[in-house]
């Protein structure tokens, strides 16, 4: 039975069995994978998960990045985290709410009324976002979708997942500051070379030019700092970021 015509008593059991599935995820690939695999039945394509350390001038740190291609690199670079609605709700509440459940006056910013429209260029107009607030800061796991089934239980169910993933992402090992969490697309293409797979080869699996395959071989050097392939495939195996 689909999750979505189905009852509140089997999304429980699905989610559980999603949270038993993360105690053995060993990398940031694996548990990207594992909860993707939940959040698709509901129509989200997207989700990040970070933490905000309740600091003066903190940025958040991404822990998990399961975004749309270039959407993580257009938020920092554009600097949208001072003026998102959802976030600055995110730190005031504690329950689970939609991106269009935030209160307007949030918008009353001209940059933060730009973002969902941003966004949606990037197939992303609906959401939740759950905040995981704790004494050392609010950590939040973001779900993104074009559009998505909104079923009963859904928010109970997103709220015990976010729990796990987190927990899930701390037990893995510590990731050095400054080195940021590969994106999907860039897990994807390292794996594939890890498995000793040619840029060309990988531009055909993953139906993208070779010059992609290239831009994002660059971007995981810059970000594990590192040298060549060998060497990143080594450091996201050492980081928890890989697990072939």
């Amino acid at each position: 039975m689909s999750l979505i015509s189905g009852t509140a008593d089997a999304l429980l059991e699905q989610t559980l069995l999603t949270v038993e599935s993360l105690n053995s995820a060993g990398s940031q690939r694996c548990v990207i994978t594992r909860v993707t695999g939940f959040l698709e039945q509901f129509g989200f394509s997207a989700f990040g998960l970070t933490r905000l350390q309740r600091l003066p001038g903190a940025e958040p740190d991404v822990l998990l990045d399961a975004w749309p291609e270039g959407w993580a690199e257009h938020y920092r670079e554009a600097g949208l985290f001072r003026h998102d609605p959802v976030v600055q709700h995110s730190l005031s509440v504690r329950d689970v709410f939609a991106w269009d459940e935030v209160p307007r006056d949030y918008l009353n910013d001209p940059k933060a009324a730009t973002i969902p429209l941003e966004a949606a260029e990037f197939d992303m107009r609906e959401g939740l976002c759950v905040p995981l607030p704790s004494a050392l800061g609010v950590g939040s796991l973001w779900l993104g979708s074009a559009r998505f089934e909104r079923v009963p239980g859904l928010k109970r169910a997103v709220r015990l997942l976010a729990h796990h993933v987190f927990q899930a992402v701390e037990a893995l090992p510590p990731t050095p500051a400054g080195v940021r969490a590969l994106s999907v697309r860039e897990g994807d293409v390292l794996a594939w070379i890890a498995g000793g797979k040619t840029t060309r080869d990988v531009a055909t699996i993953l139906n993208i030019s070779e010059h992609t395959v290239g831009e994002h071989l660059k971007n995981i050097r810059r970000k594990l700092g590192t040298s060549n392939n060998t060497h990143s495939t080594v450091r996201a195996l050492q980081l928890g970021l890989l697990r072939l």
